[in-house]
């Protein structure tokens, strides 16, 4: 059962709210597990903080199914929060947050997730819904960020937000408006300062919701936050080559349309920094951002890539994270999605990927030298026919 209903980051309407709250606070529940989604960021986990708190206060006992190398250097403290971890019991209720396909599920979670019956499922989401996965979501693929929707739901709950659980929406909802260029940064010696771009100001539900928790925190805690969600200001020597390493690598497709970079599987450098992390991620989102949006003023590219990137408006990285090889995409021309579904219908229909318009994710679990040149050409083959 997979209830699709979209709410736009309005608020929820009470039925919503009382059915979810309802099944949870019901006396006779008594353990619930929340999912964040694997490759774990700021919008995933501070969604499930959030939940975890309120129910924890509800008297019940809450783990999050998270694994604890991926929130190692995200907005979590992990001593205040029980992960799930060789614990395999079944709970009396689960909650999905930030995704609703079986791609995004943690490998780490899969079989245990498998044991649920849908109807104990309970999700919420701002994806398009692909490859879902089976309980009760609600989903406003509108909304640009997790941490957004449930701003709206603990609004209809009626319940006042701790300072605390509101800097965990503020957080996540910023990060989330961050990668979709809702909003951006300036900074100078007195700090950080948020600039609200044209695309957050003409999206009157995103600005509306963000303006609520904006108004309701103080500068101080605001720049922690800001400082959090700019590891690129703290890059190591070795982040640094990294990254410079990966604007010089920078390929573009036949039509002049599409940027990628490939970061080989046992690549010493992407190895040495500790590959997939939350700063290599800023690291390669800045990268597809910056060149999808204006290559022209990126000034980490020479002269004559910009020459050749002068009609790019859709960025790939490819890289490896653990035993799996993934890709991320940015598109200016919200092409993200009809390049997956083009592989979809006409090169590989069992391609795992998803996401939004502008941006998405895909993987291939195996780091066969075949699979992953395979995974690879496709979206250089797709690019050059879209």
């Amino acid at each position: 059962m997979h209830s699709n209903i979209g709410f736009r980051a309005k608020p929820i309407p009470k039925s919503i709210i009382d059915k979810t709250k309802n099944e949870l606070l019901d006396k006779n529940i008594r353990k619930i597990d929340i999912y964040c989604h694997s490759s774990a960021d700021e919008d995933t986990i501070n969604s499930a903080k959030v939940f975890y708190n309120w129910l924890t206060k509800n008297g019940k006992d809450v783990k999050i199914c998270v694994p604890q190398a991926e929130v190692e250097k995200l907005y979590f403290p992990s001593k205040e929060y029980k992960l799930k971890g060789s614990d395999r019991v079944i709970p009396d209720k689960s909650i999905v947050l930030d995704f609703n396909s079986k791609e995004r599920l943690s490998s780490q979670y899969c079989d245990l997730f498998k044991n649920n019956l849908p109807q104990n499922v309970i999700g919420y989401d701002h994806h398009t819904p692909s490859n879902i996965l089976n309980g009760d979501f609600y989903v406003d693929d509108s909304a640009k960020s997790c941490c957004s929707v449930l701003t709206r739901f603990f609004e209809g709950v009626g319940e006042k937000l701790s300072q605390k659980d509101k800097k965990n929406l503020y957080c996540g909802m910023v990060s989330d408006y961050k990668k979709s260029g809702l909003v951006t940064f300036n900074k100078s010696e007195k700090g950080y300062n948020l600039i609200k771009t044209d695309k957050l100001l003409n999206d009157k539900n995103s600005l509306e919701v963000f303006n609520k928790l904006d108004k309701s925190l103080g500068n101080k805690d605001k720049q922690e936050i800001y400082t959090h969600l700019d590891p690129l200001a703290r890059l190591t020597i070795d982040e640094k080559q990294l990254q410079k390493k990966l604007y010089s690598e920078l390929e573009v497709s036949r039509n002049g349309k599409m940027a990628y970079v490939v970061i080989p599987t046992n690549d010493k450098l992407w190895k040495k920094v500790g590959m997939d992390t939350p700063t290599t991620s800023e690291i390669l989102k800045d990268l597809r951002v910056q060149v999808s949006t204006n290559s022209q003023k990126v000034k980490m590219l020479s002269d004559e890539q910009k020459q050749k990137m002068k009609n790019v408006d859709t960025v790939i990285a490819f890289y490896q994270k653990d035993n799996e090889y993934r890709m991320s995409i940015h598109s200016k021309s919200n092409s993200a999605l009809k390049l997956i579904d083009y592989i979809k219908e006409n090169i590989n229909p069992d391609l795992i990927a998803g996401g939004h318009a502008d941006r998405a994710g895909g993987k291939v679990d195996s780091l066969k030298e075949d699979d992953v040149n395979n995974f690879i050409n496709s979206f250089i083959k797709a690019s050059d026919i879209l």
